[in-house]
């Protein structure tokens, strides 16, 4: 933090939920694969609510696609010729100065200054959710997909796997907090968030995107504002244009 004495103002936090579109597969593991058992299993919360073995949207998934998908479109201070994701080779950025750096932190980078300023909840089903998985799917949380390879020539299905899924209309809730320094803007902070969340919404979460997975839509429920100086105080906003000029 050497070299960053700019004094924190406030935070926003953005209350939404995520609703799947499509079949959503976030990978989870298990200790054993049984012989015919799942492939491919979601991850899941050991106990919520009084539920055992209930899927979500980790934070860490959500997070790391909203910087994947906006290292494609900002561009580092050192006006690169390419964007990140091409010139870092795949890796994260770790400038120190862009605004994935100041929003994300600069990746391993010793030389950083700028505070992380993201913070990104676990995203939990639903009560209303977990109650319609129950009556749908009988007592289980999820469905399981079957896909198969199949050979150009013989026209036959091989190698079929089985992936588990968490099913279309199931609606996760969290937020996701952005801290607010001196000199910051909407712009270059809460801006960029909900540009990687439009961005998100027009590509996909979890895995298996390219064969229809992930769809998913942001319902952004409110806008809250915390600021710190002087005195604490706390602002809701149902719209985001109402937040602008706020900081």
């Amino acid at each position: 933090m050497s070299g960053f004495d700019k004094a924190l103002k406030s935070v926003v936090k953005i209350n939404c939920n995520i609703e799947v579109l499509t079949g959503l597969h976030i990978g989870g593991s298990k200790d054993n694969i049984e012989i015919g058992g799942i492939d491919n299993i979601v991850i899941k919360l050991h106990f919520y609510n009084g539920h055992r073995d209930v899927p979500y949207i980790p934070g860490s998934s959500l997070k790391g696609k909203m910087r994947a998908l906006l290292e494609w479109v900002e561009k580092p201070m050192d006006n690169s010729s390419k964007v990140i994701a091409l010139a870092k080779n795949g890796k994260p950025c770790d400038c120190g100065k862009c605004n994935v750096c100041r929003l994300f932190g600069a990746h391993q980078s010793k030389n950083a200054v700028e505070p992380v300023r993201l913070r990104v909840d676990d995203f939990c089903p639903t009560e209303d959710t977990i109650n319609t998985w129950t009556n749908v799917l009988e007592g289980l949380y999820t469905e399981i997909k079957t896909e198969n390879i199949i050979d150009r020539i013989k026209g036959t299905a091989e190698h079929p796997r089985h992936t588990e899924r968490v099913i279309p209309g199931s609606v996760f809730e969290g937020s996701i907090s952005i801290r607010i320094y001196e000199g910051d803007t909407f712009e270059n902070t809460v801006g960029v968030v909900l540009k990687s969340l439009e961005m998100i919404e027009d590509d996909y979460l979890g895995g298996s995107g390219s064969r229809g997975y992930g769809r998913v839509r942001f319902d952004k429920k409110s806008f809250v504002l915390k600021k710190y100086t002087p005195n604490l105080e706390e602002i809701s906003f149902e719209k985001v244009e109402d937040l602008k000029g706020k900081f």
